[in-house]
């Protein structure tokens, strides 16, 4: 999987994720991607799924580390680009838009510290 981090509106960081997402090598990707996030103090995140080929449950599981990690860290994540995310409810706790321009548009400063 490629990992590209942009940031489309300041303070807001789009990580487009390409290829398979899934348990093994993938997830620690993105698992060290959030590190590095964290550790710069980057809490405004948008996860662009557009480029994802394959999504499975570890895939997903990490994501939802991720996002853990992130509220904890007084930070709020976004995603974009979502294909059929529904039926696994994680809609239910990040707002899903259609792309990551749109998702960055939607943090304002008082999002920062709020869960969605």
């Amino acid at each position: 999987m490629e990992i590209i981090k942009k940031e489309l509106k300041p303070g807001v960081v789009v990580l487009e994720l390409k290829g398979p997402l899934q348990m093994g090598v993938e997830c620690k990707q993105l698992e060290l991607a959030f590190d590095e996030l964290l550790r710069e103090k980057q809490t405004r995140v948008v996860l662009d799924f557009t480029g994802i080929t394959k999504l499975d449950s570890g895939g997903l599981g990490k994501v939802v580390n991720c996002f853990s990690r992130l509220k904890k860290a007084g930070g709020a994540m976004r995603f974009a680009g979502v294909q059929g995310m529904k039926i696994t409810l994680v809609d239910r706790l990040v707002k899903v838009y259609p792309t990551a321009l749109e998702a960055s548009e939607n943090f304002t400063d008082a999002s920062q510290s709020s869960t969605n």
